[in-house]
């Protein structure tokens, strides 16, 4: 736990000291294989809370780097605690944590924005990884982020920048702490 939490210190501090600790908040479409959700996102640089909707019903989930933290609110009023991933850090600034290589593609307009395509070579412990990231300039944000293979890919649109609330990224009132599933 303890290397996590300088993992997530580290990552935190490298999305403030890039300058990019902007707080927004997005409708979000994610794509895996086949699988696609959409929902919206809520984000502050050290706590973001998701909103999904998936042919199971809603999918809420409030994740706290701070805390290490991720709630998983069920619709019985209770929440799963599970730790965080690093995985999960959502990839929205115009640099992406572990990157070691960096290619202009060229332009193009996604959800309305004028971005900046580019190939991003990322390389974690496990692996190296080539993704493609669509950055729109003016806000320095990346609409787009997928895998070069076509397996996922992640879109942001209606982006609004600005403070979010706070109580977004708390539980809920009323809610209780549910074991984890076996």
């Amino acid at each position: 736990m303890t290397r996590f939490l300088s993992i997530a210190l580290i990552l935190l501090m490298s999305l403030v000291n890039a300058g990019w600790a902007m707080e927004f908040s997005a409708e979000q479409t994610t794509r895996i294989g086949k699988r696609t959700m959409t929902g919206k996102i809520y984000f502050q640089p050290d706590r973001w809370r998701v909103e999904m909707v998936s042919a199971e019903g809603p999918k809420i989930s409030i994740n706290r780097l701070d805390k290490a933290v991720t709630w998983v609110l069920l619709p019985n009023r209770s929440y799963v605690e599970l730790p965080l991933r690093i995985d999960q850090v959502p990839r929205v600034g115009p640099r992406i944590e572990g990157e070691i290589a960096r290619k202009r593609l060229g332009t193009e307009v996604i959800g309305g924005l004028a971005t900046e395509k580019y190939e991003v070579t990322v390389e974690s412990e496990k692996e190296r990884e080539i993704l493609y990231q669509w950055v729109a300039p003016d806000i320095k944000f990346a609409v787009k982020t997928a895998s070069a293979d076509g397996q996922w890919e992640s879109i942001y649109s209606s982006v609004t920048l600005g403070p979010q609330k706070p109580q977004l990224f708390e539980l809920p009132a009323g809610y209780t702490k549910a074991p984890l599933p076996q």
